[in-house]
């Protein structure tokens, strides 16, 4: 029998207003995305994800290392793609963007059929809007995160306001063409160089405030990442949730236990959760197990309000990848 933590339910009333005073269902969008062009599949699963979105004004710009589609701009950014120069091939593509709003987006993320209709559901003005961000097991994504206050680093509940709350990389965050015209990113910084925290700072330094809506799903599709607590963790190896299955059904507890120990010795902390939460569903009478697993949730930030974990796949991310499947 398999444990699950059941997702948030996503509920859309009435047909509210955009910031510009204009219907949500009005608002047109420029998605700017980059790439070094080594995700071509991924690459090709976002763009689907958009195009089905029924958005009735909007445009794709691509901006680094790839061979363009038809109905997409591009942006050649080869050098910085190569180099992992990502503000670079941001200011690119947002130079480019002729809409009022404006989506800031990797190429490996995947919005979840509802994006829009929850965009255009979104009843406050906005400066920056963050969506979202769920792992392909279900767990959070760095969306409504904070870093560098005294909680240090943790993802937020929905509803939960932090001063030192940021926008993460290419989480397909929207902002409103005032921000893209007041705030670049610093193209000296590279990968692992806090360029999403730089330019959060920059923005909320000029006034502009940052704000999420929940209900706009999108997917990190990336299945070696996981969450745990208020923090993400990822697989060694490209590994996903898969490998503890076969290991789990041949463990006593104790060996569980023993291995688990083992894991976080060698700082795998993902792979620790996993057999953790796999055994607590085989193993549900074993208090230590379930000790153990609560003693990870508190060292990593303490619990999320709505966590979810799916060890086969989050529902809407399987739904929408079998969709996008029947391109």
């Amino acid at each position: 029998m398999k444990k699950t933590f059941s997702p948030r339910l996503c509920r859309f009333f009435g047909s509210p207003r955009s910031s510009s005073g204009r219907r949500g269902s009005d608002l047109s969008l420029s998605f700017c995305v980059i790439t070094n062009g080594k995700r071509p599949e991924a690459l090709r699963s976002l763009l689907s994800s958009i195009r089905r979105q029924k958005i009735p004004r909007f445009e794709i710009i691509i901006s680094g290392n790839w061979r363009p589609d038809d109905d997409v701009i591009y942006v050649p950014c080869v050098d910085a793609a190569a180099s992992g120069h990502l503000g670079r091939m941001r200011n690119r593509a947002v130079a480019r963007a002729r809409f009022d709003n404006v989506v800031v987006l990797d190429d490996d993320m995947l919005l979840a059929p509802v994006w829009y209709q929850a965009l255009c559901a979104y009843r406050r003005p906005f400066d920056i809007l963050t969506s979202q961000i769920r792992l392909p097991d279900g767990g959070r994504y760095w969306d409504h995160a904070t870093i560098g206050g005294p909680r240090g680093h943790v993802i937020l509940a929905d509803g939960e306001y932090d001063e030192n709350v940021y926008m993460t990389g290419g989480g397909a965050w929207v902002m409103r063409r005032q921000v893209a015209g007041s705030v670049v990113w610093d193209e000296s910084r590279a990968f692992y160089e806090g360029e999403d925290v730089d330019f959060s700072r920059r923005c909320q330094r000029e006034g502009f405030k940052i704000s999420h809506c929940h209900e706009m799903i999108v997917f990190h599709d990336d299945a070696s990442y996981t969450n745990v607590g208020r923090r993400v963790l990822r697989r060694a190896d490209g590994r996903t949730p898969h490998w503890a299955q076969s290991v789990v059904r041949q463990l006593s507890a104790s060996a569980v236990l023993s291995k688990v120990q083992m894991l976080r010795r060698e700082g795998r902390e993902a792979e620790a959760a996993d057999m953790l939460r796999l055994a607590m569903a085989r193993h549900f009478w074993s208090v230590t197990i379930r000790r153990k697993w609560w003693n990870m949730v508190k060292d990593s930030g303490g619990r999320l309000p709505g966590e979810a974990w799916y060890p086969d796949g989050d529902p809407i991310y399987v739904d929408a990848v079998r969709e996008l499947s029947r391109k």
